[in-house]
């Protein structure tokens, strides 16, 4: 066995025993006992009668006995590092113990040089929970939430004294500020002689009939303007956009006022806009402030205006527009078409400044019947007269 041994793991032993002296001493000495050991003598086989070959009977191979070299107590747990001398011997002396094969050491005999990595498993994404805040705890010293009172109704602006009335629209909104600061607001008194006479252009008036469509808005009763309704002044063309009415006339001739007055209000696509407002007057004597002659009969009833009358809304800030029902606002312009013009605003809020104002220094006539009945709806919806200033007023010759 010594010769077997010596001729198939020469080469592992001497590369061991290169390595330590122990793993040398410690083969040899098993080699030694291997020779010691009294070796088996064959039986002779016994003669008899030739029979039935029986099979032979083959020995169980008997698990060897583990040699009594105590254990490192480091060999059962891994090792942080590569295999030691003593590592080496003590698989190799296990190798020879077995006796069954070439004495050959493989990686797999020697313990793990290192502990096995722990199996990673890929990470579960978990959805994040929403985020959850504490619940405040009530306090002894917490002080009960109040309410804070509703925003104070809005506060509509009206003609009449009071908090909505013209002394205050410039308090009710942001808005209307310049119906206090302004410096040119409408209306004002034209006085005659402070008039600037100058060759003016003419205006045009493009009017045409067209379906009445009126409504009470709560302050005046207001006609819509039509498509093709317009009037052509300093080159530019302007749209008619409504009509509305005033009691008294929101303009003042010579410090008086008439009866009533029309704005016919013009827009042009800039926003820019133009005003054109006209007198409306049932007494001769009115006309003598504007320095007009007298006349003997009263004037007739006005056309056109009682058609408005006749279809003014039951119900205010709707629109109705009565079948087969049309007005023609040429109605409403004297025929002389002479006029002042100066630069003021509108005359209800938010007062908006750089109009252009065109008052018709010629009234139209209505009866005093119409006026009385206007006056049943609105009896003063007129702004008081705002002041002049350094403001230029033109007439036209």
């Amino acid at each position: 066995m010594n010769r077997h041994l010596n001729r198939t793991a020469h080469p592992t032993i001497k590369a061991i025993c290169g390595l330590s002296a122990i793993i040398f001493c410690a083969s040899h000495s098993l080699a030694a006992d291997d020779k010691a050991a009294p070796k088996a003598q064959p039986q002779p086989a016994a003669i008899a009668q030739p029979a039935a070959p029986t099979p032979p009977v083959v020995a169980k191979p008997v698990a060897p006995t583990a040699p009594s070299v105590a254990k490192s107590s480091t060999a059962a747990t891994p090792k942080s590092g590569p295999p030691t001398d003593q590592d080496m011997a003590e698989a190799l002396i296990q190798k020879i113990n077995k006796g069954s094969g070439d004495i050959v050491l493989r990686s797999s005999d020697l313990p793990a040089p290192y502990p096995p990595k722990p199996e990673v498993k890929p990470e579960q994404k978990v959805a994040a929970k929403p985020e959850t805040k504490p619940e405040a705890k009530p306090t002894a010293a917490a002080k009960p939430e109040v309410t804070p009172p509703p925003p104070a109704p809005e506060i509509p602006w009206t003609y009449a004294d009071g908090p909505g009335g013209p002394e205050n629209w410039a308090n009710l909104k942001k808005d209307n500020a310049v119906c206090a600061k302004g410096r040119m607001q409408s209306p004002i008194n034209i006085n005659f002689d402070n008039a600037v006479k100058a060759d003016l252009t003419p205006v045009v008036f493009e009017y045409r009939p067209f379906f009445l469509s009126i409504m009470d808005n709560g302050r005046t009763v207001e006609i819509i303007g039509a498509e093709g309704n317009t009037i052509f002044f300093n080159e530019k063309q302007y749209r008619l956009m409504s009509l509305d009415f005033h009691k008294p006339s929101e303009e003042a001739f010579n410090g008086e006022r008439f009866e009533m007055s029309v704005h016919l209000v013009h827009q042009h696509f800039d926003g820019s806009q133009v005003i054109v407002a006209v007198m409306l007057s049932s007494s001769p004597k009115l006309f003598e402030a504007a320095k007009k002659s007298r006349w003997d009969t009263p004037p007739k009833e006005s056309a056109v205006f009682q058609i408005v009358l006749n279809n003014v809304p039951l119900v205010k800030n709707q629109v109705v527009s009565p079948p087969n029902v049309a007005i023609n606002p040429n109605q409403f312009l004297p025929e002389n078409k002479s006029y002042f013009t100066y630069i003021g605003s509108l005359t209800e809020p938010p007062c908006t400044e750089g109009v252009t104002w065109i008052v018709m220094k010629n009234p139209v006539l209505v009866s005093a019947q119409q006026v009385h009945s206007f006056g049943q709806i609105y009896s003063n919806n007129a702004r008081p007269l705002q002041m002049r200033g350094d403001r230029v007023i033109k007439e036209s010759r």
